[in-house]
């Protein structure tokens, strides 16, 4: 399978899309029904509705990113695609142990959801104010971490198409583990945000209760360190715990919020391997090479006036 992202106006496909245009007008105009008839508290509309939307763009983001970065593999992606039925055989087990359910894959995630939790009772005492105190000197703020934490998963699906590089799955798989995976991340942490309005230590918002950067990190790496083993999964971690550390250092979130987010990331990687075999089976996608499907996605950039058009090949 191969996917082959075009975007001719240049501009991001989460933002100009002729489909994320109708959400937002759509949107817009729920919200705007919403409180001219009362029908939703002010908390509801001003607080879930925008959460809903963040949550929509993100995910638009995410997968424009995806599509940009996919279409540097073709040619790596096509080989892999033409010596498919010998990858699955020597790199495909008979028993695909990731997909099925155990206990110890709870230990990790585990620890870090509860060590994170103790923190957010205890926000500004302990462990949380020396850290916070300790990164309160920091005058050159960076935004690497806002980029970087997309680099694991980014590597989880790439490193697969790249010739002598053992996987487990092949290139359709890891989408869906991926897709998957990263929702649920949204979907537990943007639901956290919403229940627990805890202020960030520079004073920037009430959100800062889970991590959301940190969650998205820590998914890619373990999704990494279960696709190709605990080498790259070491490096996938390493670029995790970097963005953790930045967020401390940015004062966006204390030392509790990227602990909770790194345990929702852990536990939302082994989610989309766990629904894996379900997705497959009420998809019907089988492990047999299949047709080539072309599809075209209309883009347009308002302030450039420019339409696009994005082109995903399936083969």
């Amino acid at each position: 399978m191969i996917f082959l992202g075009g975007i001719f106006s240049g501009r991001k496909l989460a933002e100009n899309s002729i489909f994320s245009t109708t959400f937002v007008m759509a949107f817009k105009y729920c919200h705007f029904l919403c409180n001219d008839i009362g029908l939703f508290s002010n908390f509801f509309n001003e607080i879930f509705l925008d959460i809903i939307f963040s949550s929509f763009l993100y995910l638009m983001k995410f997968l424009s990113v995806l599509t940009i970065v996919l279409s540097m593999w073709m040619p790596v992606a096509a080989q892999e695609f033409a010596t498919d039925s010998l990858t699955l055989n020597l790199s495909t087990p008979a028993v695909d142990e990731s997909t099925k359910f155990s206990a110890k894959q709870l230990i990790a995630p585990a620890a870090l959801i509860t060590l994170g939790t103790i923190g957010a009772l205890d926000v500004h005492n302990g462990v949380n104010k020396g850290v916070a105190d300790w990164f309160d000197d920091s005058s050159n703020l960076t935004h690497a971490d806002d980029y970087l934490r997309f680099a694991p998963s980014i590597l989880y699906l790439g490193l697969g198409s790249i010739p002598g590089v053992p996987c487990r799955h092949n290139f359709r798989d890891r989408f869906l583990v991926a897709a998957t995976s990263h929702l649920a991340m949204a979907a537990m942490g943007y639901g956290l945000k919403l229940c627990v309005t805890e202020q960030r230590p520079d004073g920037s918002g009430n959100h800062s209760f889970p991590s959301g950067h940190t969650a998205f990190a820590f998914t890619g790496a373990e999704l990494m360190r279960i696709e190709y083993g605990n080498g790259c999964g070491a490096a996938g971690y390493a670029i995790a715990t970097t963005v953790a550390i930045m967020r401390l250092y940015n004062q966006k979130h204390w030392l509790h919020d990227v602990l909770m987010g790194a345990g929702i990331g852990v536990l939302s990687a082994h989610i989309g391997y766990w629904l894996l075999p379900f997705e497959k089976k009420l998809l019907k996608i089988s492990d047999k090479p299949t047709k080539p499907v072309v599809a075209a996605l209309p883009t347009y950039d308002w302030q450039s006036r420019a339409p696009g058009v994005a082109v995903v090949a399936v083969f």
